[in-house]
């Protein structure tokens, strides 16, 4: 049973709405999602997925600032295009208007305020590559099958955006479409020449397998070790360590790809695991004090404010809505 969103999932059209982005993320077959929010606001994910064979199409709205880290599959190739808010940033760097996000294989990170909506068109990889040679008549650029963002033309990249974003929209409307083999084959070509107009016209701006920063490498090494040991309360001397940098550069650079202190994102992770651990627990087995001081949360009012303040709820709202949704 279903205790924190509503779920359609038929397997070409799978549809979430959830306040659980843990449930979000799990929902995102091979994709590894992880979110963090990071913002105040009582979050909502909305999340459609239409599956054509060899290309899926999916459209994704988040209404608060979050991190969203993945490390999708090899055999997929993204191509990802914001339809709202192109404040944000892309593996810790900030992204321009009129961008085209690729995101295959390897590890990725998207951090943003506010809210987010964006499609992505992903195909497979050797189907892509072949059917642009034969669209082409030339052998695929390798730069479009690496994780890397590419200005483009603003038009070719709003067709993209709509184009997609309509498909998925007829789609649920009409779901019969995708018992007839000839209009799938259509709306394929058509995704793949929506795509093929984007990336003949497309410069580079950075590619994700380059050499990062020392800077921002520090700053993935702390991310990633807060998300495995954030309940052990490291001290900024530690996180110190494990970026190797000093803590002037560790704040640099901390502000600079999540805008956010290390100590600031370090409770921000605590107090997501704390939301995490509530929507998972009967309230006669797991008390909110107990929970809260698994995480490192020994003044009990603070916490209980600070939770309200990012969640938009106290801890208590969270525990008893999964109650009554048993």
């Amino acid at each position: 049973m279903n205790l924190h969103g509503n779920i359609k999932d038929n397997n070409k059209i799978r549809v979430i709405s959830t306040s659980d982005i843990d449930e979000l993320a799990q929902f995102q077959v091979n994709k590894n999602r992880r979110y963090t929010q990071l913002q105040a606001g009582k979050l909502q994910g909305h999340y459609v997925e239409v599956n054509l064979g060899e290309v899926q199409v999916f459209r994704e709205e988040l209404n608060a600032g979050t991190l969203i880290e993945a490390a999708p599959a090899n055999n997929f190739v993204p191509f990802g295009a914001v339809l709202t808010n192109d404040d944000f940033n892309f593996c810790g760097k900030k992204r321009e208007q009129n961008t085209i996000i690729q995101a295959t294989g390897g590890f990725w990170d998207v951090s943003f305020k506010d809210s987010l909506n964006y499609v992505v068109a992903a195909f497979n990889r050797q189907s892509f590559s072949r059917d642009i040679e034969l669209l082409t008549g030339k052998e695929i650029p390798q730069e479009w099958l690496v994780s890397k963002t590419s200005l483009t033309n603003p038009l070719a990249l709003a067709r993209y955006a709509t184009g997609v974003n309509n498909i998925i929209n007829i789609v649920q409307k009409r779901p019969e479409i995708l018992a007839k083999e000839n209009a799938l084959r259509m709306i394929a070509e058509s995704i793949l020449r929506l795509v093929f107009n984007v990336l003949k016209i497309a410069t580079p701006d950075i590619e994700v397998q380059a050499k990062q920063s020392n800077r921002c490498l520090g700053v993935r090494r702390v991310i990633d070790y807060l998300h495995v040991y954030s309940d052990d309360v490291p001290t900024i001397a530690d996180l110190c360590k494990i970026a190797k940098l000093s803590e002037r550069n560790l704040q640099y650079g901390f502000k600079e790809y999540l805008g956010v202190t290390p100590i600031r994102y370090l409770r921000l992770v605590r107090l997501n695991g704390v939301r995490r651990d509530l929507l998972i627990s009967h309230p006669r087995k797991n008390r909110i004090v107990d929970i809260a001081l698994n995480w490192g949360f020994i003044e009990l009012g603070r916490f209980a404010g600070e939770y309200r303040q990012l969640f938009q709820e106290l801890p208590s709202t969270t525990l008893n809505n999964v109650t009554m949704t048993v």
